[in-house]
């Protein structure tokens, strides 16, 4: 079994494309290495509560086990931050039809997610994104859409004030 350690760390480097078929042995040992080294959300981010955020994509980095955009937020006194958005495993982003260029840098978007619980480390757990048409704060009604709505892995497409 001196085998297992760098078959589950192989697992873990592994790119979206997933495994390569080598036996149902293989395919379950891999899949017990990526939960186990899985956290539990609501350990980071606050399921108790939604923000929504608008910003500027700055790299959209597709992969597993979360997908993440940096997104660049102006605050209300005009400091702009730079957040930290976890989204979904690649490979369930691909089977909702969201590929890794669906967003690029410079992208307007509106965010909708869990904060995180250290509010100076600018984290968001994502549960909906949309691009806007154009720069600017989206309309308020929706903006609040997107809160409203299950969570979806589709971008959504809001029109902007």
């Amino acid at each position: 079994m001196r085998w297992i350690p760098s078959v589950l760390l192989a697992a873990c480097l592994l790119p979206a494309t997933g495994l390569p078929d080598l036996g149902a042995d293989s395919r379950l040992l891999a899949s017990g290495a990526s939960a186990g080294g899985h956290h539990a959300i609501g350990e980071i981010y606050d399921e108790e509560r939604t923000i929504i955020l608008d910003g500027e994509v700055e790299a959209f980095l597709f992969g597993n086990p979360h997908s993440v955009l940096h997104v660049r937020v102006v605050d209300d006194r005009g400091l702009a931050r730079t957040w930290a958005v976890e989204w979904r495993a690649a490979d369930r982003l691909s089977r909702a039809g969201v590929r890794g260029d669906a967003l690029a840098r410079g992208d307007a978007v509106t965010l909708c997610g869990h904060p995180g619980r250290d509010p100076g480390a600018y984290r968001l757990y994502l549960l909906n994104v949309a691009r806007r048409a154009a720069r600017g704060a989206a309309e308020p009604e929706n903006r609040r859409f997107l809160c409203e709505r299950e969570s979806n892995p589709e971008i959504a497409t809001l029109t902007s004030r």
